[in-house]
C-alpha cells in the first residue's frame, strides 16, 4: 500500500472508469480535486481536507475514511457509511464548511455541536444520527429528512425545507423559526389557521 502523510494534492482528476486503490492518506490536503463516478477501493483516509471538491457518485469499497474536514465541495449521492470500515470508529466526517450535499446519507453518525449553517442540502438524509446542538441555522435543506435522531437543543432557526417527523425524533430544546415550526405539526393531522 502507498503511504502519504502531510502532504497536498492539487487538481487531481478521477472519472468514471478510474479507481484509486490500496493508498492511504494521513493528515492530506486535497484542492480543487474531482473524484467524480469514480471509485476508491481498500483506501484510507485519516484527519485528511478537501477544499473545493467534488464528490459525485464516488463509491468506496474496503475504505476507511475517518475525522476528515470537507469545505467549499460538492457532495452528490454519496452514503458516508460506505466509507466506514472500522465498526468501532464510525466518525467518517468531522466537518462540512460550506458545501453543496445532495442526496446524500448520514446515517448513525455523530455530530454533536456541529455547525452546519452554511451548507446547502438537498434530499439528504439524516438516520440515527447524534445531532444534538448541531447548528442548521440558515441553510436551505430542500427534502432533507432527519428519522431516529437525536435533535436536542438544534437550531434550525432560519433554515427552510427540512422534514423532521416529531415522533421519532428527540427534540426537547431544539429551536425553529415560527413558520417552519408550524410544518412540524404536520404529522399531527390538525388544521390551524
Amino acid at each position: 500500500m502507498q503511504s502519504f502523510t502531510d502532504r497536498e494534492f492539487t487538481d487531481l482528476r478521477y472519472s468514471v472508469s478510474d479507481s484509486m486503490s490500496d493508498m492511504s492518506f494521513e493528515n492530506c490536503t486535497f484542492r480543487n480535486c474531482n473524484f467524480d463516478a469514480s471509485k476508491f477501493e481498500r483506501c484510507i483516509f485519516h484527519d485528511c481536507t478537501f477544499i473545493s471538491c467534488g464528490f459525485i457518485c464516488t463509491e468506496a469499497i474496503n475504505t476507511d475514511m475517518r475525522f476528515c474536514r470537507f469545505e467549499r465541495c460538492m457532495l452528490l449521492a454519496i452514503s458516508f457509511m460506505s466509507y466506514v470500515n472500522d465498526e468501532y470508529i464510525r466518525q467518517p466526517v468531522t466537518e462540512l464548511k460550506e458545501c453543496r450535499i445532495r442526496n446524500c446519507l448520514f446515517n448513525d453518525m455523530s455530530f454533536p455541536d456541529h455547525d452546519f449553517s452554511g451548507n446547502q442540502f438537498s434530499g439528504c438524509e439524516f438516520s440515527e444520527c447524534q445531532l444534538s446542538g448541531a447548528v442548521f441555522a440558515g441553510c436551505s435543506m430542500g427534502g432533507t429528512t432527519f428519522s431516529n435522531s437525536d435533535l436536542r437543543k438544534a437550531d434550525f432557526r432560519r433554515a427552510d425545507g427540512y422534514v423532521i417527523d416529531i415522533f421519532n425524533n428527540k427534540l426537547r430544546g431544539a429551536k425553529f423559526s415560527a413558520p417552519e415550526a408550524l410544518d412540524l405539526l404536520a404529522g399531527l393531522h390538525i388544521e390551524i389557521e
